[in-house]
């Protein structure tokens, strides 16, 4: 069960994870991620077009013989666009009129900790996943969410549920009135959707912002942990064990699998794990 820090010492640990660019958020977005977002749908659409345009010329060339430089140098820049991180800036912390012109248009107070959180850290670009959108992004988000057509079936998105995490798709929200932290799940919605689907593509991950932000603090970035399981996978000690349960896999295979994996009868075992410096195995098991 998570606990919850008392909330000056978390505002005072979100200021400290959040002026550290490479931790402020769990996942940090590439720019090509970063700058579609950006994008309307139009300059969507105007964008796959030309992406359509240069594949159709890179397609004409191969089949000429030749090489399209534009689309090779093209294809250059999108793999940098995906490998490159975007860059991380901090927003100011919002101001009073900010928050006040966003509870207007929200037509609910916020809860404290909201509030604290977007006028003492920063108005959004920090915190789990990509980060808390600006406090006005998540006003202009539930308009959306609220208006006709967007929920299926004709339904109506909750009243005074505040996105403010994307988790594309869907988003944690923080419930206005009760300060409770819930996660929307669209991924099995459909325009056929009962209404006991549609409850249950909301449901509450943390009591409070506090105990929904506190376990943020202590949990590690994306990148972290892909560092700490290519350390695993690489520890010796890890590479033994997975040798081991390979081995006694092949060792449970009839004659025949194995000789069907181009293994010998007798000796199989020097042939896959010979030089590896492993210990040595036992006979092969028949």
């Amino acid at each position: 069960m998570s606990t919850s820090l008392p909330l000056d010492e978390l505002i005072e640990r979100l200021r400290a994870r959040a002026a550290d660019p490479d931790r402020r958020t769990s996942v940090q977005p590439s720019e090509f991620t970063a700058t579609v977002r950006t994008m309307d749908l139009g300059s969507m659409l105007s964008s796959l077009r030309s992406l359509a345009g240069s594949l159709k010329d890179v397609v004409d060339a191969n089949q000429q013989g030749r090489v399209d430089e534009h689309g090779r140098q093209g294809a250059i820049e999108l793999e940098r666009q995906f490998t490159t991180r975007a860059p991380s800036v901090l927003p100011r912390p919002a101001d009073a009129s900010t928050i006040a012109a966003a509870e207007q248009r929200f037509g609910h107070a916020l809860p404290p900790a909201v509030r604290r959180v977007y006028t003492e850290v920063a108005n959004g670009g920090f915190g789990p996943a990509e980060g808390l959108v600006p406090i006005d992004a998540a006003v202009m988000q539930y308009e959306e969410l609220r208006s006709p057509g967007m929920m299926p079936r004709g339904r109506a998105w909750p009243d005074g549920l505040l996105p403010l995490v994307s988790r594309d798709p869907g988003w944690d929200c923080v419930d206005a009135a009760t300060g409770r932290v819930v996660e929307w799940d669209p991924e099995e919605l459909s325009e056929r959707s009962t209404e006991a689907v549609f409850q249950r593509s909301f449901r509450e991950s943390f009591a409070s912002v506090e105990e929904w932000l506190s376990d943020w603090l202590s949990s590690k970035t994306q990148a972290e942990q892909m560092a700490d399981m290519e350390a695993h996978i690489m520890a010796p000690e890890s590479q033994v064990r997975d040798a081991r349960a390979a081995r006694e896999a092949i060792g449970r295979m009839s004659v025949a699998e194995r000789r069907a994996m181009g293994l010998p009868d007798v000796g199989w075992e020097k042939v896959v794990w010979g030089g590896i410096g492993w210990e040595e195995p036992d006979a092969a098991r028949e």
